[in-house]
């Protein structure tokens, strides 16, 4: 199975590719069609809100067919549809709607990341989850580096038509994966309410997925959601945003790979707190950003805490389940964090729309302590042990 390797990690590459050629402009764009704050947190939200509603459900089926394959290529044929549909329909409604289609295919990265750690021993599964999120931030620092290039050469529009091509592109290479043969013994055996109740109430599995919620409602508050505005108003050209995306993503592929040897130099607390501190203290210095280079510096420090984080955060989320129930437990990971991921835009767009731009991004960097507190409070009563 591991000399298939390099055709799952070029899938993974093109599947990221695909949501990320645009990222950088969605709420540009949907201000220059005159949306106001609110709906265009509606719009940055709705991706992470599909994620939540369909990500748990779609780990259990997963994991009752024991299929993989199946689910990350109906993703990327929903990258393709969200992306070519703004292209060709270029209205806030649509924009929502494509946004949401994205939200569908990133809720199969639940299936993408148990058919990913089944290529590896179950004792390698944060060196595992590294590897891949090194994978996802290499496809997404590309997408946005040719995004940027398509935006200012041909016009927002060619980015969403971009990453349209490119999850058809990873739609063709994806039929060649292959994966392990599913367990006739399992395959009569789904998971019943026990079952999920069982995987449900795994401490450390539910501990992870609050952190993540705190995690992601600060990267989609900020990142993927209104530091692209704020740079646009300081008179950042197309190219420059997608750079920022470059700068929000590159820590990904940087630090990923490493984080278990971080874990283990200075362990899970420190990693935590660490990872926290960082992203408040990016989030609240972009009220004090004067330049655009100043912004890209907050935003990599932020970036830098909340990639190490959340490498961790999956590792220790799935650490301690059975390899047949990983996809139901990754999926309930990814579900919850979905929250965040839909919070974090909805609210700050209702706080700028308000209180201003400043005090939103302030707000959202008190989150960030929350989550220093919760996670000392997490470890101190054991409830998260393993890394």
């Amino acid at each position: 199975m591991k000399n298939r390797l390099w055709l799952f990690y070029l899938v993974t590459v093109l599947f990221w590719m695909s949501l990320y050629t645009y990222v950088p402009y969605v709420t540009p764009y949907a201000e220059m069609m005159r949306a106001d704050l609110r709906l265009i947190g509606l719009i940055a939200g709705s991706y992470g809100f599909v994620q939540m509603a369909i990500r748990f459900p779609l780990g259990i089926i997963s994991d009752k067919l024991q299929k993989r394959k199946i689910f990350v290529l109906l993703g990327l044929f929903f990258a393709t549809v969200s992306g070519v549909s703004v292209f060709l329909w270029a209205n806030p409604v649509v924009l929502l709607v494509a946004r949401s289609l994205a939200g569908v295919t990133a809720a199969t990265w639940v299936t993408f990341t148990i058919l990913g750690s089944s290529y590896y021993k179950p004792d390698e599964t944060i060196r595992s989850i590294g590897l891949l999120n090194a994978a996802n931030g290499f496809g997404r620092m590309a997408a946005l580096l040719l995004g940027g290039l398509f935006a200012e050469w041909l016009g927002f529009s060619y980015a969403f038509l971009l990453g349209g091509i490119l999850g058809l592109v990873g739609l063709i290479c994806g039929l060649g994966m292959r994966e392990s043969s599913p367990n006739p013994e399992k395959m009569g055996n789904p998971p019943n309410l026990a079952n999920l109740l069982e995987v449900a109430r795994d401490k450390q599995l539910i501990c992870a997925s609050v952190l993540a919620i705190v995690s992601q409602y600060i990267m989609f508050a900020t990142t993927f959601g209104f530091t692209p505005m704020i740079a646009n108003e300081m008179g950042a050209s197309n190219y420059q945003l997608g750079l920022l995306g470059v700068i929000s993503t590159l820590p990904a592929l940087l630090i990923s790979p490493i984080m278990v040897r971080v874990v283990h130099k200075i362990g899970v607390t420190a990693t935590m707190v660490i990872g926290f501190a960082f992203a408040s203290i990016g989030t609240i210095l972009v009220v004090w950003s004067q330049n655009l280079l100043q912004l890209f510096a907050v935003q990599f420090l932020s970036s830098l805490g909340l990639s190490g984080l959340m490498t961790v955060l999956m590792g220790l989320s799935i650490k301690a389940i059975s390899s047949e129930r990983r996809a139901t437990a990754m999926g309930f990971f990814q579900a919850v964090y979905g929250l965040g991921m839909f919070l974090g835009p909805f609210v700050t767009g209702w706080l700028a729309h308000s209180f201003g731009m400043p005090a939103a991004f302030i707000a959202t960097s008190f989150v960030g302590v929350i989550g220093i507190v919760a996670a000392v409070v997490f470890v101190k009563k054991r409830y998260i042990l393993q890394a």
